[in-house]
C-alpha cells in the first residue's frame, strides 16, 4: 500500500510555537525548514511526504525535491487556499493509498474523515518526525558499531 502524508504547511507553521515566532521570515524559508524538519518520515520510513502551501503564482506549482517526485513543496495558486488543493488530492486518490493529512483545519479534517485518511494535529507530526530521526540515528550509530566491531585482522593468530 502506497503511503502520503499530505501536510497543510502555513496551518502548522501557525500552530507551532517555533514558526509561528518567526513567521514574518516569509511562507517560503519556513516551508523549506519544516520539510527538512518532516524529512526522516520520508527518507527512514518511505512515507510520500508534499507540503502544501497558499498562493504562490497564477498556476499550481510542485517543487520536487527528490528524483523519485516523492517529497515536494507545493503552491496553491494566488487567491486560492492550500486547503482546496488538499481537498481536491484527497479526493482523487484511491484505495490503495494510506493517507494521512496534517492540519488543525476543521473543514480539511472532515474531508480527510470523509475520504479514509488520518488527520493529524501538528504538533503529533513533528513529534513523530523526531521520533523517527532518532529512531534512524539509533541504527546508523549500531551499524557504525557494530562494523567498527566486526573490523580487523581475523586472519591474524591463525598462522
Amino acid at each position: 500500500m502506497k503511503q502520503l502524508i499530505l501536510v497543510d504547511a502555513c496551518n502548522v507553521l501557525h500552530a507551532v510555537a517555533p514558526f509561528k515566532e518567526r513567521l514574518g521570515e516569509g511562507m517560503d524559508l519556513l516551508s523549506e525548514e519544516l520539510l527538512e524538519r518532516l524529512r526522516p518520515l520520508h527518507d527512514a520510513d518511505h512515507w510520500e511526504l508534499h507540503l502544501v502551501i497558499d498562493g504562490k503564482g497564477n498556476r499550481l506549482e510542485q517543487q520536487f525535491i527528490d528524483r523519485t517526485r516523492t517529497l515536494s513543496l507545493v503552491f496553491s495558486p494566488a487567491g486560492q487556499p492550500a486547503d482546496v488543493v488538499i481537498e481536491s488530492w484527497l479526493i482523487r486518490l484511491g484505495l490503495d493509498w494510506k493517507v494521512k493529512v496534517a492540519t488543525n483545519d476543521r473543514a480539511i479534517t472532515h474531508t480527510a474523515l470523509a475520504q479514509g485518511a488520518e488527520p493529524l494535529r501538528p504538533r503529533d507530526l513533528l513529534q513523530w518526525a523526531e521520533e523517527v530521526r532518532q529512531r534512524a540515528t539509533r541504527l546508523n550509530r549500531n551499524q557504525v558499531n557494530f562494523s567498527s566491531d566486526d573490523f580487523g585482522n581475523k586472519l591474524e593468530g591463525l598462522f
